[in-house]
């Protein structure tokens, strides 16, 4: 009985090592598939993401205040149609 204690011990011992060295090994294996994936995003020149939102933030600035040029001078091409007919003089028409 003491043998057999001490072999299901061992195994047990032996089941627990194994279990250490394969959650070292996935450690490992995750590092070096961390590196690689970093190394290939590196070499493709991607934006990182807060240069991304800084970007995108002054992109849409700038297209709101284009868009607010471009009322006031849609409303100032009115105003000036409306100004030259009421100046343009009339026309007294011919007999």
């Amino acid at each position: 009985m003491v043998n057999k204690s001490k072999i299901l011990s061992d195994i047990s011992k032996m089941a627990v090592d194994a279990m250490d060295t394969f959650s070292g090994l996935k450690k490992e294996v995750e590092t070096i598939v961390s590196l690689k994936v970093n190394k290939i995003i590196n070499k493709m020149n991607l934006v990182k993401r807060d240069e991304f939102e800084v970007l995108k933030k002054l992109v849409q600035k700038l297209s709101n205040e284009n868009e607010k040029l471009r009322k006031k001078r849609t409303s100032k091409k009115k105003i000036s149609n409306v100004i030259r007919k009421k100046a343009k003089p009339k026309r007294s028409k011919k007999k």
